[in-house]
């Protein structure tokens, strides 16, 4: 009798050792699956952000060309022009100067409006001493 106790013990080690060992093959089995998901989005994300670094940079170079080709075309030409007359000195009469001074401090025009101030001044207030 002590050998079919004995039989029957280690029957039923080997089965609750093989239950576990399907039981942590189920558990890994999920997880495996789990994270190769996960390595398969971060492979996607990876190509993604690859496709538009590659976009990214033609655009940047396209504007880089365009950029270039407008500073060409601004660029002034040296043309090889007679030198410009002496500007005309023209006399001003300082008694017509005066009264058209006069004149746009007394009706400014409608165009010259003052803009308002965007940042006012402000005053610092003191904080009261205490005693």
């Amino acid at each position: 009798m002590a050998t079919d106790q004995m039989m029957g013990f280690v029957a039923g080690l080997v089965l609750g050792m093989a239950l576990a060992a399907a039981l942590a093959w189920l558990l890994l089995a999920r997880r495996v699956k789990h994270d190769k998901a996960r390595m398969l989005k971060v492979t996607q994300a990876h190509q993604l952000s690859a496709q538009q670094v590659t976009q990214a940079r033609k655009q940047i170079e396209q504007l880089q060309r365009e950029c270039h080709e407008l500073k060409l075309a601004l660029r002034p030409h040296h043309h090889h022009h007679a030198p410009a007359p002496a500007p005309v000195e023209t006399h001003v009469d300082p008694a017509e100067a005066a009264r058209q001074y006069a004149e746009n401090l007394l009706h400014p025009k409608p165009d010259e409006k003052e803009e308002p101030e965007l940042f006012p001044n402000t005053l610092i207030m003191r904080r009261p001493t205490s005693p």
